[in-house]
């Protein structure tokens, strides 16, 4: 049924409009990836809290988050120019122009024709969308190298050169910045903290990962014991950082997780060990001797910092979006009078507020630039979903009609309609009925971002277009041509 003569000439006539949109693409996810500025970005969805641009910009705070409106609008409306215009040119507008007599007159079979078509209109388009993610991948990995390991972050760079050290090599070796004090001041003054401050976010982002790394260990090792049992669900199976940061003790069972956990803190096994028993001992006291202070909520604790913020930059004469940006000028002796006197806090609690403040803003760009492959997978997966059922109605249109005008007006019409609904979706705190009246609410990205439930509707996307381009291929195979 396939047809190489129908398929090069396929090839010949649309090649151009591929290259050019996979071109464009590929380079406005790229530019999306390498300036991605997480602080900025939040800040942004920040402003915008509140007002109808917020469902726009609230997921900003991440790199992949920032993709969202990407895949959502950008990539869809450069899917449906190529899919509309080479569905069109494919099919209908050769038989509009005459050509396809002198196709159909060749000794090609009428349904190898239209098959081949259908294939070549598949093809490219998985073409186009996977050059298009291996692009995003590409310069994610080039600009923080973190889809292959932890991302480079400016601390990591600026530490790096102090120790004339590979940025890879330093990214996974944190411990070397604790152990030198040049490349310490280097990195606290890459990340705007000072030199009390970012060691206590250093040695903290340290412990995280070695937690994590632990995690993965033992989770593995519970997969081998409880694969096969029916009784164990995948969330009892699975251990995180979280939980062995409560309850540490599971380390001490697992031999392969006690290396991991030491490699990623530059110790021996026997120190991590030990490490580990005195985090043990640290969490029991915790619980014979609860904290009997005044216990301050996030929100609090968010009104107090904006408090002595505003005391500090009156203080210093400067503007408070100023001290803000720089939470280091809080611990200037004349800021911290001013702020004791506005707040009654001692001056203590304000150096523990500013290097806690100091410490939040840089975990956030930490874990801003994490890079989730398995998200990302799912994202341009679905992507090529979205836009494969809307080619499908392309050329379904295309088979339909035997008018280049007609054909456009259905088969382009009903794709961008469903992109003006999708942008205004965006815009509304609540899809409503918009919601079921277009596919591309089947490609759900809040969902694949959230962990949440997806799948159904990639697989209505594939089942839209199995329909359709069978449909399509049955209709052209039996319809009457003007020819």
């Amino acid at each position: 049924m396939f047809s190489k003569p129908v398929f090069k000439q396929s090839v010949q006539a649309n090649w151009k409009l591929w290259a050019i949109v996979t071109v464009v693409a590929s380079l406005i996810l790229s530019t999306f990836m390498v300036t991605f500025d997480a602080e900025g970005f939040a800040t942004i969805a920040s402003a915008a809290e509140g007002t109808r641009f917020s469902n726009l910009l609230s997921t900003m705070t991440s790199l992949l988050g920032s993709l969202e409106n990407f895949y959502k609008l950008i990539a869809v409306i450069l899917g449906i120019v190529y899919v509309v215009f080479t569905a069109n040119n494919l099919v209908v507008n050769e038989v509009d122009s005459g050509s396809m007599a002198y196709t159909l007159s060749t000794p090609i079979k009428r349904s190898s024709v239209i098959f081949t078509k259908s294939i070549y209109l598949i093809f490219s388009i998985v073409l186009m969308y996977s050059i298009v993610g291996t692009a995003g991948l590409g310069a994610a990995q080039f600009q923080y190298q973190n889809v292959t390991g932890y991302p480079i972050t400016d601390d990591v760079r600026a530490a790096a050169e102090a120790l004339n050290q590979d940025e890879g090599y330093v990214s996974e070796r944190l411990y070397l910045i604790l152990e030198n004090d040049h490349a310490m001041k280097e990195a606290a003054t890459a990340r705007d903290m000072d030199t009390e401050s970012y060691p206590l976010y250093l040695e903290g982002l340290i412990n995280e990962r070695s937690y994590q790394e632990t995690a993965d260990i033992i989770t593995d090792e519970r997969w081998d014991i409880y694969k096969d049992d029916e009784d164990m669900e995948d969330e009892d199976i699975e251990i995180t950082a979280k939980e062995l940061t409560d309850d540490p003790a599971m380390i001490l069972s697992s031999n392969e997780a006690l290396v991991a956990g030491a490699k990623v803190k530059g110790m021996s096994v026997n120190v991590f060990q030990q490490f580990v028993n005195d985090e043990i001992t640290s969490l029991e006291k915790e619980i014979e001797l609860p904290n009997k202070g005044e216990i301050i909520n996030e929100k609090d604790t968010e009104i107090l910092l904006q408090l002595v913020i505003e005391a500090s930059s009156k203080a210093l004469n400067m503007e408070s979006d100023q001290v803000a940006e720089n939470i280091s000028l809080i611990k200037n002796p004349v800021a911290i009078e001013a702020a004791t006197e506005a707040t009654e806090l001692t001056e203590q609690q304000i150096i523990t507020m500013s290097n806690q403040a100091m410490i939040a803003s840089a975990r956030s760009v930490d874990e801003a630039l994490d890079f989730d492959t398995e998200a990302y997978f799912w994202l341009s997966a679905g992507l090529l979903l979205l836009i494969l059922a809307l080619s499908s109605i392309s050329f379904f249109a295309s088979t339909l009609f035997n008018r280049t005008g007609l054909a456009l007006a259905i088969g382009g019409g009903i794709p961008f309609a469903f992109f003006l609904i999708a942008m205004i979706q965006q815009l509304m705190d609540t899809a409503g009925i918009l919601e079921y009246i277009t596919i591309t609410s089947l490609f759900d990205t809040e969902a694949i971002l959230t962990g949440g439930d997806f799948g159904w509707g990639l697989v209505a996307l594939g089942a839209i277009t199995f329909v359709l381009y069978a449909a399509s291929n049955v209709i052209f195979t039996k319809k009457d041509l003007p020819l």
